[in-house]
């Protein structure tokens, strides 16, 4: 049995989340549930996620960024957005209003980072974005230099785990491993799978690492967030078919131009 199950970046996606937690059953389950937070904006079935969550122990959570502007009721607004950031920005009240006042406390109670110690050779820092910020993204385009600077502080481990950039990720630099799960409600590296990471322990401050990607019903989750009147149901129904943001505005334009004739026919 692996020592650690890592899910990040569900997104309010209970189906993705169930399709998860099946093929970890299948996998023997793990130890330890380590969730690595965004656990419900943009989806359409944000309830149903924590719901599904709290069945499952043990478990560790870490606090989004997007958990975090849902607590705060600070969400990230400038001037200027383009229609699919004015719809991603009412998903947070949408979701906002989906939720009870015991799962905004829930989320509330999240910490930021954990430090997790197994033995002197395999301590763990789990994160949501880098150890500096949730916002910050750790990308493989993400420079060697750059890397060491946002890894750099006075905690030592041999293995961070992060989320955020629903891209997966396994690279190593400057003595330290760093492993970020891909998204299982939300992916954007171009496969529309969901994806999480089975960690064990190995001799020598080692880790196995198995990057999981599960299939799911993708087209059951554009029927919900449709069935809910979801204001970003366009956005994030070309987001889950094509595991690609979008962000483009020509793109949008042609996105709604097809979504518009689908729903006349």
């Amino acid at each position: 049995m692996p020592e650690l199950a890592v899910i990040s970046d569900i997104h309010g996606n209970s189906l993705a989340l169930k399709a998860v937690l099946a093929d970890l059953e299948t996998r023997g389950g793990a130890n330890q549930l380590l969730i690595l937070g965004d656990l419900v904006a943009f989806g359409p079935d944000p309830g149903g996620v924590l719901r599904l969550l709290r069945e499952y122990e043990p478990a560790i959570y870490i606090l989004g960024d997007t958990d975090r502007y849902l607590v705060e009721k600070q969400y990230p607004t400038r001037t200027g957005y383009q229609r699919w950031q004015a719809e991603m920005l009412a998903s947070f009240f949408w979701t906002a209003y989906q939720l009870s006042a015991v799962d905004l406390r829930f989320l509330a109670g999240l910490s930021r980072s954990k430090l997790i110690r197994f033995d002197d050779d395999h301590i763990i820092l789990a994160v949501h974005g880098s150890p500096r910020s949730d916002e910050e993204s750790i990308l493989p385009q993400t420079s060697d230099i750059e890397l060491e600077r946002m890894l750099a502080g006075d905690l030592f481990y041999n293995l961070l785990v992060c989320g955020h950039t629903h891209i997966p990720l396994d690279r190593v630099i400057d003595g330290r491993r760093v492993v970020n799960t891909g998204s299982v409600g939300l992916p954007f590296n171009g496969d529309p799978r969901a994806s999480y990471v089975l960690i064990d322990l190995q001799p020598h401050g080692e880790y196995e690492v198995e990057f999981r990607q599960v299939a799911y019903d993708i087209e059951a989750v554009v029927a919900q967030l449709d069935a809910a009147r979801h204001p970003a149901a366009v956005m994030q129904s070309y987001n889950l078919r094509t595991a690609r943001p979008l962000t483009q505005k020509l793109v949008y334009t042609n996105v709604m131009r097809q979504s518009q004739v689908i729903r006349v026919s």
